[in-house]
């Protein structure tokens, strides 16, 4: 009868470490995945605000007040000149921001342009006060164009 008992709670113990073992095992998985959503949500979101905050610095750091909204092979860009003859362009190509710091004059290249962030919105205005409005994804930002 004490060997019966033996089995018996051989078989219980066994069956508690296994249920344990499974539930800590789903514990893990379960917060990685939850700490792997969280990680990309945040990804997202800091990318939808660099993309907005990006132009508005562009447009502070510039040394030039000569800041315009030009149509350039097809594409709406803003474009900051600098006194040496060249532009930063800021345009908004197959979802991405780009940019491209050219020749005065130069068409635009999509595929050499450098990639900022993503965004579906890329909507500017310029007042005649000067304000530069920019609505991105992240929503919209101004800043003064003039010094």
């Amino acid at each position: 009868m004490i060997e019966n008992r033996k089995g018996i709670g051989d078989i219980i113990s066994t069956i508690t470490v296994t249920v344990l073992f499974a539930v800590i095992l789903s514990l893990v998985v379960f917060s990685a995945r939850g700490y792997q959503h969280a990680s990309e949500v945040q990804d997202m979101n800091s990318n939808t605000r660099a993309v907005g905050s990006y132009v508005v610095n562009c447009v502070k750091d510039s040394n030039t007040g000569e800041v315009a909204i030009e149509t350039i092979s097809g594409y709406e860009c803003l474009v900051i000149r600098s006194k040496d003859g060249y532009e930063h362009r800021l345009f908004l190509a197959d979802g991405k921001l780009k940019e491209e710091y050219v020749e005065e004059g130069m068409q635009i290249d999509p595929e050499t342009a450098l990639e900022i962030g993503t965004t579906s919105v890329f909507d500017m205005d310029i007042g005649a006060d000067g304000l530069l409005t920019v609505a991105t994804d992240e929503g919209v930002s101004i800043v003064n164009t003039k010094r």
